[in-house]
């Protein structure tokens, strides 16, 4: 007996089998019409790319709230987010220029307080370095939320 697909219709009678298979082939169809369809999107520019690094480099390094004990952790996130901020300098795009240097001069500030803070670990800097984190954390919300609509 040969063997035949299971939306097969020997009698030539129409039933609930076929009715169901041929609905489950439409739904494959369709869902991999659709998810071509958006895989066939633009890809993000490099730029674009480096925003979304330096985002997640800045939420990583203020999962450590700054304190003698943390300093280590603080130190390898601040390492993640210098080169971040390299390749946002190396990709960015003129219509954003301003805000990537905000970025730049709160991540040059940051670095500037840690090590004084890992140098001399009195409150002043350490205060000092947590002011510094924020400001470099609303640095980059301002860049992201200036490129929401072209990334």
């Amino acid at each position: 007996m040969p063997v035949g697909l299971v939306c097969d219709d020997i009698g030539g009678m129409p039933n609930p089998r076929r009715r169901l298979c041929s609905l489950a082939v439409s739904a494959t169809g369709a869902a991999v019409i659709l998810v071509g369809c958006q895989a066939g999107g633009a890809q993000p520019s490099d730029f674009c790319k480096s925003v979304s690094s330096l985002d997640a480099a800045v939420t990583q390094i203020n999962q450590n709230y700054l304190s003698k004990s943390t300093i280590p952790a603080v130190e390898t996130s601040l390492a993640s987010v210098d080169a971040a901020v390299k390749n946002l300098s190396k990709t960015v795009e003129s219509q954003f220029a301003d805000e990537v240097h905000a970025v730049e001069a709160a991540a040059a500030q940051l670095d500037k307080t840690v090590t004084a803070a890992v140098d001399r670990q009195v409150p002043a800097n350490m205060a000092a370095a947590r002011t510094s984190m924020s400001d470099l954390t609303t640095a980059v919300k301002n860049l992201s939320d200036s490129t929401s609509q072209s990334c």
